[in-house]
């Protein structure tokens, strides 16, 4: 086989050489180009899903170290002197949020709704309310056309 190959070699004039060359060298080309981009885009995504759980994995543990430094005595625990609806009305009105309902349901619980506000700015709100020891027992998070989002939620005290 290579002394034919050799033999087909040696009957090419100069010119036909250069141009079986050149195009030897453009179809290594393709052929490495067609192996290697793909093997590229693959460790370009192993990178970059890499980094992604390495995010995730730092604000779970952020997340777990809040929770591991809840306070003996929890805020709502504390709030006993002052009813839970009259408590939710100040904290939401410090943050210029509006509460469209906000039902006291016995001594320690109360249900809440708010019609239009920003998303960040009521998830900040109700964990801080969290962070301060009410529980959280129902919510509903509703999108609105115009990019706000309305809630309904029913919280209690810690520990109720």
């Amino acid at each position: 086989m290579t002394e034919k190959l050799q033999n087909w070699w040696i009957a090419l004039s100069p010119r036909e050489r250069w141009l079986v060359g050149i195009a030897g060298v453009l179809a290594l080309g393709v052929i490495i180009w067609g192996l290697g981009r793909p093997a590229y885009a693959a460790f370009t995504d192993l990178e970059a899903e890499h980094r992604a759980a390495i995010e995730r994995e730092g604000r779970v543990t952020a997340k777990a170290q809040l929770l591991a430094q809840r306070p003996a005595k929890s805020l709502a625990a504390a709030l006993d002197a002052v009813a839970i609806d009259q408590y939710l009305t100040q904290s939401a009105g410090e943050i210029g949020l509006a509460l469209d309902r906000n039902e006291a349901r016995g001594s320690g619980q109360a249900t809440i709704a708010i019609a239009t506000a920003k998303a960040p700015v009521l998830t900040d709100w109700l964990a801080s309310l969290e962070a301060q020891g009410f529980v959280v027992d129902q919510l509903t998070i509703t999108p609105a056309a115009d990019g706000t989002v309305g809630m309904t939620a029913e919280l209690r005290k810690g520990g109720q």
